[in-house]
Parts: structure tokens; sequence; C-alpha cells
């Protein structure tokens, strides 16, 4: 791909190394060089995306001044060759860096596309247009496979068996004891007459009725004494059933929370989906605790789009903005609203106090900037007072007579936050990066 965006700049005429081919492998050693630098700091492809896409961008625009010094040590010679530094040189090898490291990094990608799709339409681009379009719908569709695996409801969710090892045989038993029958006799023969250690004193015939008690007492003695002690030779001892239903129970528990997981996981789309509908139809800010109808049209685009963007993921489809873009005109003023310029509107919410939540998430996501920068780095770090001493071109690539609409605005708002998000150093997606 980095090849391709090369020789698309060569065959509309933008980049001339004649027919040397040679100082066309200087390029691309210079855009795999700087590929590799990006994917070390991501924190990067938004600025980089800014000028890259910029044919009026300044000579001393920091980013082109890096990606100048970066093609003269691989092109040592690259100086005696152009009377003046090569702007569209520097930004299609740019841009050619861009798409090397968003193809093999989702975070890159990310910011990559919403960066450029923000800029796209404002830029004089003329037959460069294509080209970039083609990029950036390449990379599109990678950030949209990720997001389609995020918004996406299964039809089926499989689980796996449950995996439970029963425990071992638990074995049950006693002593097989009999009555000892001798000693039986024994106490029998001495209960009943003159026999054994302890005969009974008593004769039948001469004292039946004493006779007969003490045979019953000690028949019933001897006769019982005999069977509990068999009773209690084979009496079972208590078996512990605990450590095995413990067991069972864990791996049940274990089972099921995973089970949970994945249901929970297979519905996030649809949860997430019916409630962005819920937000839709109701038209209030949670942030704010304002209805958007209540507020400027500006203001209600731009916590729509800070509301917005709080409850989706940062791989979101390209859908999203066009959800916000319908859900700002439902608003009747937003709908009628006129296009304003954009220091207007800029400077507008950064008096607008309902714009504080806006501006804080600006500040964090957006360092102080040198050159080139979004314009969540104004309303992150200007006033409105110090906004008049900005060079609005030059700080964010925008001419002061750029007008947007409301709805336009809010999408543009909402695209910058993702691209911010994502290059985030902490961003629980750069797991993901395939490079």
């Amino acid at each position: 791909m980095s090849e391709e965006i090369l020789l698309q700049f060569l065959e509309i005429g933008v980049v001339n190394v004649g027919s040397d081919d040679s100082k066309l492998e200087k390029l691309r050693d210079t855009a795999k060089d700087l590929a590799a630098s990006l994917k070390k700091a991501p924190a990067k492809t938004v600025r980089w995306t800014l000028v890259a896409v910029d044919p009026e961008v300044s000579a001393d625009d920091p980013v082109i001044s890096d990606t100048w010094a970066t093609l003269k040590k691989n092109w040592a010679t690259v100086a005696n060759s152009y009377q003046s530094i090569p702007i569209s040189l520097l930004r299609a090898t740019l841009l050619d860096a861009l798409v090397q490291a968003a193809s093999t990094d989702e975070a890159i990608a990310v910011a990559f596309t919403n960066s450029a799709r923000n800029m796209l339409p404002h830029m004089p681009l003329g037959s460069e247009g294509p080209v970039w379009l083609k990029a950036i719908e390449q990379i599109e569709d990678l950030v949209d496979a990720r997001a389609e695996a995020e918004w996406m409801t299964p039809e089926l969710i499989k689980l796996a068996s449950m995996h439970y090892e029963a425990p071992a045989d638990i074995s049950i038993g006693g002593k097989t004891l009999v009555t000892n029958r001798d000693v039986l006799k024994s106490q029998i023969l001495a209960a009943a007459g003159p026999n054994g250690d302890d005969p009974n004193p008593y004769v039948a015939s001469q004292q039946f009725q004493s006779w007969s008690k003490e045979f019953g007492t000690r028949m019933t003695t001897a006769v019982a004494d005999s069977i509990d002690a068999v009773a209690k030779a084979n009496k079972i001892a208590p078996v512990d059933l605990s450590p095995p239903l413990q067991q069972l129970a864990s791996t049940v528990e274990d089972y099921v929370s995973e089970a949970l997981k994945a249901f929970s996981g297979a519905t996030a789309g649809l949860q997430r989906r019916t409630n962005l509908l819920w937000w839709k139809e109701a038209l209030y800010s949670s942030s704010t605790r304002t209805s958007y109808r209540a507020m400027d049209p500006f203001t209600a685009a731009s916590v729509m789009a800070l509301d917005l963007f709080v409850q989706v993921p940062i791989f979101s489809p390209a859908s999203v903005s066009a959800f916000l873009n319908e859900a700002i005109l439902l608003l009747p003023k937003a709908s009628s609203s006129d296009a304003l310029d954009l220091p207007v509107i800029v400077e507008g919410l950064l008096r607008d106090p309902l714009t504080a939540s806006l501006r804080e998430a600006a500040q964090k996501l957006e360092p102080s900037w040198e050159g080139r920068g979004p314009l969540l780095a104004i309303l992150g770090h200007l006033s409105h007072e110090t906004l008049g001493g900005l060079s609005f071109r030059k700080a964010t690539g925008f001419d002061n007579q750029v007008r947007m609409r409301p709805d336009v605005w809010g999408a543009h708002i909402f695209r910058e936050l993702q691209a911010a998000r994502a290059i985030q150093p902490n961003a629980a997606k750069r797991s993901r990066s395939k490079g």
C-alpha cells in the first residue's frame, strides 16, 4: 500500500522525481522511517494528518520541518534538487507513512480516518482528492471491521461445555463382626442355673418366681449387650461430603459467571444501540442536566458530541457520526440555524458555561500544541480573551471564512474526540496493534 500511495502522487504529477528510480526508493525509505516513528509515538497522528492534508501548509510548520529532516537523512542531496522545501513531496511522504502505520495499528487508523474525514471537505486538494479518498476508505475498512465486532449482536451465543472432574469414589464400609456365640451361651447358662462364673442363685423348681425374674433380667442384658457390641463394631464412620460438593459449587459458579460474561459481551452492541435511540428521542443531556432544545444550537451540537462520545467505544462505525448529525437536526433551533464562521463558533463556546465539560475533556485529551492542531486544542487551552491573538489558519488549517452549520460542527467535534482518545497512551485497544 505504501508504494501505491507514492506512485499515485507520481502519476498525478504532485511528486516529481524524474525517471530516477533511486529517488523513489529514498522516498519509500523515508516513509518507512516515518511510519516506524509514528508507531512509537501515535500521539503524532492527528497533527501529521492535519499537515499532510493541507496543500497550503507553511514550510516552517514543525511537522514539515521534521519530515524534511528525515528525508535528508535518506537523501543527502535532496536540498540540491529543489530550490525550496518541496511541500508537496513531504506531504505525499507523510500520507504514505500514515497509511503504512494505520494499516498495522488500529489506534492510528482511528485517529487518521477521523482527522482526515474532518479536513477533506475543506481543503483545496484538487487532483490529490481521489488519492486521499482512496487511502481513507482503505483504512476505514480496517476500522469498520473492528467496530463491527464490537457492535454486532450474534444470532447464537455459543458456550463451551462445563469442565468438571468428578472426585474419586468414596469408600464406605465397616467391620463385619458377628455375635460371639460362646460368650452368649455362657451368659445364658449362667442366667438359667448354677453354671458359669456368676450363676443364677435361684432354683427354678423351688423358687420359680424369683428365678424367672432373675433369668429374664440376665437374659435381657446378655442378648442386648451382644447385639449392641455387634452394632457398635459394624457402625459406619461419618463421611465428609463438603470437599466434593464445594468443588462442584465452585465449578458451577465459574461456568455461570463465564456464561453471563459471554451473554453480556454478545448483547453489548444491542444494548448500546438501544441506549443511543433512547438518548436521541429524549434529547436530554445527562452531563448538563438540561434539554438540548434549551441550548444555543452550536452549544447543543457540542454537548451532544461529547455526550455521544462518552457513550460509544473507540471503535465505532462511520455511521455513528451520521447518527449524531441526524440527532442534532431534530433540534428546531439547530435545523434552522445559519452557518457561522469557525472563529465565531469557537469564541461562543469558550464563553458558554454549558460547554465547560467539553473544554475540560479537550484539555485532558489534547496537550498544548506547537504548530498545527485540532479545534479541540483551542477549546482546551485558550480563552475567548486570547483567541483573537491566534493565527487561526496556521493553528488549525482552517481559513477564518470556513463556515459550518450546527450538525456539521457537532460531527466534526465528535470525530476529533474519537481521534484524540484513540491515541492516548493508555488506550485499551493498543493491545490489538498488529505491528
